[in-house]
């Protein structure tokens, strides 16, 4: 009985010793990836969300969606009713602690170009220091209420970090983009997945 004792907690210490060393990016398996480099600026690519395999439409028609992004700032996600939102579209765009990884912010406004937006509102602001990270994902879900309320909702956690109400919004569409620095974006991930405390340990 002793052995099996010792040999248990020399198991959990070899785990814990490990902790440090876990792959962060394994919460992407499953993912499709999106690396941003080209600038705010530059014409980015607009996915529709109707293809996305993992899209799920739940109670009272809230739909979510799993999302990541890795960057040590300004993770740009844009929400946009057509393709090609160029002809004075009205869309929304979630800027992820941007401001030197200090601050987020969501805004909706009129695009008439890749480069050139008008009618800039504001509706959200918070602090956000050192949510980002260029060496592991902040990996999250979006829930999209039919009355334009969005949240989203860090993984393991219950609580939304970042909550706004646009009646205006559309989500047909997505894209992401970068500013300074280049992300990797994650997208259409799966919304459930296996939660690992050793290798080749799966608790359901």
């Amino acid at each position: 009985m002793y052995k099996v004792v010792v040999l248990a907690l020399v198991i959990f210490a070899a785990c814990n010793s490990l902790e440090s060393y876990e792959n962060k990016f394994e919460v992407t398996e499953g993912c499709l990836q999106y690396n941003s480099k080209g600038g705010y600026y530059y014409n980015h690519p607009y996915f529709s969300t109707a293809i996305f395999k993992n899209i799920q439409v739940g109670p009272n028609n809230v739909t979510k969606l799993r999302l990541g992004v890795a960057a040590k700032n300004d993770g740009h996600v844009r929400l946009a009713p057509v393709k090609y939102p160029y002809d004075s579209t009205v869309m929304n765009e979630i800027v992820l602690s941007g401001w030197r990884n200090t601050k987020s912010e969501v805004r909706r406004y009129t695009r008439t170009e890749p480069n050139k937006v008008k009618d800039q509102i504001v509706l959200k602001e918070l602090s956000s220091l050192g949510m980002l990270s260029e060496y592991g994902p902040l990996m999250f879900t979006m829930a999209i209420h039919q009355d334009g309320l969005v949240e989203l909702t860090k993984d393991g956690e219950v609580v939304p970090f970042l909550k706004f109400q646009d009646p205006k919004l559309s989500y047909e569409y997505i894209s992401f983009c970068n500013w300074d620095v280049p992300a990797i974006y994650f997208f259409d991930c799966p919304l459930e997945r296996d939660k690992r405390i050793c290798e080749g340990i799966v608790f359901p």
